[in-house]
């Protein structure tokens, strides 16, 4: 099984040396690297369990100016879209926003973006205490079983235990598949 956060969780970042004078972390990358992706695409064809969490989908990721500075020019590309970061880096804290699921086929994306509107249409007009502390996707026919979509609306209710339950529960017949092709559980951004 694989779990996969979307928003700022992807964002990868490296540790400052331990070296006097080096306090700062850099952010290096965007998960999916093209190792990963291949894996998560494998992962998709095979039908086997892929849960996509979006509760952080559209959340900006703050940055500081030195941070955005160390980042690598293909990084800056991708959090900027395209406008110069020059333009960003006048204020001391840059908001930036990655591209939504850019790692997933369109098909699959659209069907993620229209969970997301139609949850967050019912975070709306529902008191959070009468949500459950995951909120997903339905299974529809004709759609394959995976990935499917779900937002944590209590993430400290969710324990990595409880999410494998949940995720186990979601994907009954992927689970099987993933225990006869001797594939333990697995857990990612």
């Amino acid at each position: 099984m694989l779990v996969v956060l979307e928003g700022p969780a992807r964002v990868l970042w490296k540790e400052p040396s331990p070296k006097p004078g080096t306090r700062d972390w850099t952010p290096t990358g965007i998960w999916p690297d093209e190792d990963q992706l291949a894996m998560v695409r494998e992962h998709i064809e095979r039908g086997l369990p892929l849960l996509v969490l979006l509760d952080e989908a559209h959340r900006r990721i703050p940055l500081l100016r030195q941070e955005l500075r160390a980042a690598p020019c293909r990084l800056l590309e991708s959090l900027t879209h395209g406008t110069g970061a020059d333009e960003l880096l006048d204020d001391e804290v840059v908001e930036v926003r990655l591209p939504f699921l850019d790692w997933l086929p369109d098909a699959h994306r659209d069907r993620a973006a229209r969970f997301l509107e139609d949850s967050d249409a019912a975070l709306s007009r529902t008191p959070v205490a009468l949500l459950p502390p995951l909120m997903t996707e339905a299974r529809q026919d004709g759609l394959p079983p995976s990935p499917r979509f779900a937002r944590r609306i209590l993430p400290n209710a969710l324990t990595a235990g409880r999410l494998a339950a949940a995720v186990e529960h979601l994907f009954v017949d992927g689970a099987r598949r993933c225990a006869a092709a001797g594939r333990g559980s697995e857990a990612d951004r």
